[in-house]
């Protein structure tokens, strides 16, 4: 079945058609059933219900999808893509792009080992995102069976014909005259049934299940042959407890992240329950916070250092004998062991009309007046009204670039500054506290 491709914040209408093909890519026509469950499942504010929101326009109700990117597979058999919002044109050029965005931003923030000549050519493979990263786990594991599965010895007590290992003399004993012939024994036994080819082969038996292109089920399919004399795990949380990560473990390494991921471990939001379909979602506030923060660790000067979620101030220091609403700004860099700049990350594009205005006047800032008090709070906690903070937006092309700060006082400055998500560069001035020189991407690329 070929996927119902959206972007982020993009509307879906309810339609019984299969495909409306003349849909751009913020528009789009999904079946009646799956738009009902959508808005039935996916609608609304428990923990597993924040997916989309209805929204009229023209008089025509839509499902706006929120700020999640990845795949969600409905009961029906509905497969809808939600692509990352990531450039401004309103073309099907953007999605090659915003799908390498998002596999980008998942290799660096998970760790998952994707070579960057594979990152490169994804604009050779047009299959969803899910396909992408089912592909890769799956050739890390045939590149592991390459190398060989580890074995290890497990304690087995069974009852046997023969004798082997060490009889277990007291069970023995209590044997009925009908089964002395049979010897309770207690052996080691040398085995690939270990916890973490247990997690490896129940991630093959999720990408088989997921996968729907020929390609990789029957790449799956080979694997999980390869793993047949191993069950899969029945205690997962338990089995990655066990995970061994010494000098004759290194070539698992990789997989341990794919399994996580597969396995709901580290994923941000699994949709769950029984009448939940499957779903692979990111939430692209949080990985995007993440992901300039990790970007950022490698950039620093010599004497500084990061802290992410810091979340030792409050707004109120006393409010019936204690602290309230706690500050947690998503990056806060220290100098010295000293608190020295506030950055907070906003997973927000820009329109075109306010891309001209992006200025450092308080009257034509951008920012939204939420965003700058909420930065203001953590300028004077953090810094005591001293230094410099930050506002971290995605960059677009045309977006043009001020120098001046927004001044909250004399001494307590605020900057706007995009983060290209592409070079992985500050645009303009760089901060003091970064090494690496920025670009200058104030004409439209």
């Amino acid at each position: 079945m070929v996927p119902y491709i959206v972007r982020e914040y993009g509307l879906l209408s309810r339609s019984a058609e299969v495909r409306l093909e003349q849909n751009p890519i913020d528009r789009q026509a999904i079946p009646a059933s799956a738009w009902d469950w959508l808005l039935a499942e996916c609608c609304g504010d428990g923990l597993h219900k924040q997916l989309v929101r209805p929204r009229k326009v023209g008089g025509s109700v839509y499902l706006q999808v929120l700020n999640y990117a990845g795949v969600i597979t409905t009961p029906c058999g509905t497969q809808l893509e939600i692509v990352p919002k990531s450039f401004a044109s309103n073309n099907w050029l953007a999605l090659a792009r915003g799908r390498k965005v998002l596999l980008k931003m998942l290799n660096r923030v998970y760790d998952l080992k994707v070579r960057e000549f594979d990152l490169g050519n994804l604009e050779l493979f047009d299959g969803p995102l899910h396909e992408i990263l089912i592909g890769h786990f799956l050739n890390e594991v045939k590149a592991l069976i390459r190398q060989g599965a580890r074995s290890s010895y497990r304690d087995n007590m069974s009852e046997l014909s023969f004798l082997r290992g060490r009889l277990r003399t007291s069970d023995q004993l209590r044997q009925p005259p009908s089964r002395q012939h049979k010897f309770q024994v207690e052996y080691e036994e040398f085995s690939r049934n270990r916890p973490e080819n247990r997690l490896i082969r129940s991630s093959l038996a999720h990408a088989l299940k997921w996968s729907k292109i020929t390609a990789n089920q029957r790449l799956a399919r080979e694997l999980i042959f390869a793993f047949d004399d191993i069950p899969t795990s029945k205690d997962t949380k338990a089995d990655f407890r066990k995970w061994q990560s010494d000098r004759t473990m290194q070539h698992y390494k990789p997989l341990k992240y794919w399994c996580e991921l597969i396995l709901e471990e580290r994923n941000p939001r699994m949709l769950a329950g029984k009448h939940f379909g499957q779903s692979f979602l990111f939430p692209m506030n949080e990985l995007f916070e993440r992901y300039v923060g990790s970007v950022l660790r490698s950039q620093l000067r010599p004497g500084f250092e990061l802290k992410e979620q810091a979340s030792s101030k409050y707004l109120i220091e006393s409010y019936s004998g204690k602290p309230a609403y706690q500050l947690r700004p998503d990056i806060l860099i220290l100098n010295n062991k000293r608190f020295h700049s506030v950055l907070d990350c906003k997973w927000k594009i820009l329109s075109q009309s306010s891309t001209s205005r992006f200025r450092s006047s308080v009257d034509d800032a951008t920012a939204s007046q939420g965003d700058l008090y909420q930065l203001f709070a953590y300028g004077h906690k953090y810094l005591n009204g001293e230094g410099a903070t930050y506002l971290i937006y995605p960059h677009q092309p045309g977006l043009e670039l001020v120098s001046e700060p927004m001044e909250y006082s004399d001494r307590l400055q605020a900057f706007m500054i995009p983060f290209d998500l592409e070079t992985d560069r500050f645009c303009g001035l760089p901060p003091d506290f970064m090494t690496t020189p920025n670009i200058d991407l104030s004409v439209s690329n």
